[in-house]
């Protein structure tokens, strides 16, 4: 073994051996780090990939809005933003952008303007569903009006009324193009009740500005909402009728009583229902302690009357005549 080590052959021997063992190494560590590079390499497409999303971004105007009212524009506008997809999610996700339409150079009148994008990240391209809008740029006009609850009377039930309406607010301003404006014919505050309606309404109502033709016109309500009572009850009305004079209180069996008065009727209020029934209204007329002929005032009642709510006058003054058995009157 000595002799062996000794050889120069053996020595050039080892060393190819160690030098291969180190290329092998080498070359282990080599493939390791292509690999993880590899990989990241994939991670990094990964992270750059790009997305595409629509988003439905409100319009805005730059404008003169105390000189001008402007219509025929859409509220809103879709923008289709296409790009990193890290970048793409945090856009959709705040909006920090805005879609606008410059009309600050332009004068009343129809124009076409061109929809702009401000604020949208570089990185990011994008597509907008509508790259002009057409406009009518009107003269300012503001004007105050009366407002009626409007509501359809048809869904009261049969024998019921609709008392005095009573809104929050008597009066709105109306803001808007001039030729809008000066259609205007009245302002309502439009109450939806069920069909049937028994009970009294108290709700929130939209106010709705309208032309002649009972269209609504496009105008800025201020306030463009208001508080509507309506009172429901059955249907009154009035009657005139007689009175049915009728003798009350302690009597003896031989005296008799006969009434007059100069009042030939009274008018009595109820539903039509009840009137509908009654021709006259009794009238008790007290003659306790009665003994000669004599005039009293009588009060009118309709207690015990039903569907009455009222009589008109409060008391009659009636003539009782006495009479006995044995006589025709006594005086």
């Amino acid at each position: 073994m000595k002799k062996f080590m000794d050889s120069a052959w053996s020595m050039r021997l080892l060393a190819l051996i160690c030098a291969l063992v180190l290329f092998a190494y080498v070359n282990s560590l080599k493939s390791t780090h292509n690999s993880s590079a590899l990989t990241n390499g994939t991670s990094n497409t990964t992270l750059t990939s790009n997305r595409k999303v629509t988003i439905n971004a409100p319009l805005e105007l730059n404008v003169n809005s105390t000189k001008y009212f402007v219509t025929g524009y859409p509220e809103n506008i879709k923008v289709k933003i296409e790009g990193p997809a890290a970048l793409v999610t945090t856009t959709a996700n705040t909006q920090n952008f805005k879609v606008y339409a410059n009309l600050s150079n332009l004068s009343a009148g129809r124009h076409s303007v061109k929809v702009q994008v401000d604020g949208l990240n570089k990185e990011l391209s994008y597509e907008l569903s509508q790259k002009y809008i057409h406009v009518n740029i009107q003269p300012r006009r503001t004007a105050t009006y009366k407002v009626k609850a409007d509501f359809n009377k048809a869904n009261l039930a049969s024998g019921y009324e609709a008392g005095s309406i009573r809104l929050g607010t008597s009066s709105v301003k109306v803001t808007g193009a001039v030729s809008e404006v000066s259609k205007v014919a009245k302002v309502v505050a439009v109450v939806n009740t069920e069909k049937n309606l028994r009970k009294s309404v108290n709700q929130q109502a939209m106010i709705e500005a309208l032309d002649a033709n009972g269209q609504t016109l496009n105008v800025v309500l201020t306030p463009s909402t208001t508080s509507v009572y309506i009172p429901v009850s059955q249907a009154t009305a009035t009657k005139d009728v007689a009175v049915d004079l009728k003798a009350s209180g302690k009597t003896t069996a031989d005296t008799s009583y006969s009434f007059s008065t100069d009042t030939k009727s009274v008018t009595v209020t109820g539903t039509k229902s009840a009137l509908e029934k009654i021709s006259s209204l009794p009238v008790d007329v007290d003659v306790t302690d009665v003994k000669s002929s004599t005039t009293k005032s009588v009060k009118l009642s309709i207690d015990g009357e039903d569907g009455l709510s009222a009589v008109s006058p409060k008391s009659i003054k009636v003539k009782i005549t006495v009479k006995g058995n044995d006589q025709s009157e006594t005086r």
